[in-house]
């Protein structure tokens, strides 16, 4: 296992790492805000269980052999991306009765989130590059970054699902302006700035 040191140190640049607003914070306050703390919250759900695959994918030494097949992760990306600018015109598009149409199924809130984390597929890269800093060379690697890995993806929870209930009392504070409709356009403007951003990216 890690060192103490070692572990301090991973769990303070991590937090550090996932408080830096990026793709995933963008999607998740654009839910909050348009839908509340619990769609909010199924969308962390998605992104939390697709990071874990791609942190699934490192460990098992995995990482290496889809860098090589860079056709692969530019699918997966583009895919993502496609998906985020779908839901962001949609929302745009949506009229002003919507405020009593039926809310967004929780399957595909989850979805999003799943489509907004595998959409940047360079992060794949990232924990390759991130987690073996932290591995002491004295002990075995394997069981230290299934460690690193889970630490690393309880953080993300935490700190997404606080972005999360942040926007989501923002729907809150919004609903009781009557600025639905306001924050259903900004919802949509926030999800295709995700997908423009994703889409800027390069996978290499």
């Amino acid at each position: 296992m890690p060192s103490l040191e070692l572990l301090i140190a991973f769990v303070i640049a991590a937090s550090v790492l996932m408080l830096t607003p990026g793709p995933n914070v963008a999607v998740i306050a654009a839910t909050g805000a348009a839908h509340g703390r619990r769609a909010a919250l199924t969308v962390v759900a998605g992104a939390t269980l697709a990071q874990g695959f791609q942190i699934a994918l490192v460990v098992g030494g995995l990482a290496a052999l889809l860098t090589a097949f860079g056709w692969a992760l530019t699918a997966i990306k583009w895919a993502g991306v496609a998906y985020l600018a779908w839901m962001g015109v949609s929302a745009l598009l949506q009229q002003d009765e919507a405020r009593d149409a039926k809310p967004l199924s929780s399957n595909r809130l989850f979805l999003t989130g799943v489509a907004t984390a595998l959409a940047n597929p360079k992060t794949l890269v990232f924990h390759a590059a991130f987690l073996p800093l932290f591995v002491d060379p004295a002990s075995p690697a394997g069981p230290q970054l299934v460690l690193l890995g889970g630490v690393f993806l309880m953080i993300a929870l935490i700190v997404d699902g606080g972005y999360a209930l942040l926007a989501g009392g923002l729907k809150d504070w919004l609903a009781r302006a009557d600025l639905q409709r306001y924050a259903r356009k900004g919802s949509g403007a926030l999800m295709l700035l995700a997908a423009g951003w994703l889409a800027t990216r390069r996978v290499e």
